[in-house]
């Protein structure tokens, strides 16, 4: 019975390590435009049909992922939105899932708008000043 208990957490211990799914994508924040490449390490051998899904609000696009150097491989090109959902369906299934945000617009603060008008004024009073 101990061997029977021991053999059985060792299970619990090891099965989920066995079935992980890693996935990373590159660039981490991608700005529009921008191709968007996945990797992910998967328990799925290269007979099963691997894809990766990405969704902008209603719309659904499909790309198959090709099998490279021990890691599923797929790309999209980043769209003028601020999150992708993106999930890797092996054989139909969703076996991941997340967000992809994309890197924020930097715009010019007000200190910035500030500066500049300054130096607006500052150039037509200088040139009141020289006439």
């Amino acid at each position: 019975m101990k061997y029977a208990s021991l053999l059985a957490v060792l299970a619990m211990l090891i099965l989920p390590v066995a079935n992980a799914i890693t996935v990373e994508w590159s660039p981490q924040k991608p700005k529009k435009g921008e191709v968007v490449t996945v990797y992910a390490t998967l328990n799925a051998n290269q007979s099963q049909h691997v894809k990766l899904e990405y969704c902008i609000k209603d719309a659904c696009f499909f790309q198959d992922m090709h099998y490279e150097n021990g890691k599923w491989v797929g790309n999209f090109t980043m769209p003028n939105a601020k999150v992708v959902e993106v999930k890797i369906l092996v054989d139909g299934n969703i076996v991941w899932h997340t967000n992809i945000t994309a890197a924020e617009k930097h715009t010019p603060s007000f200190e910035v708008s500030f500066v500049i008008f300054a130096m607006f004024i500052a150039i037509v009073m200088a040139r009141r000043r020289w006439s």
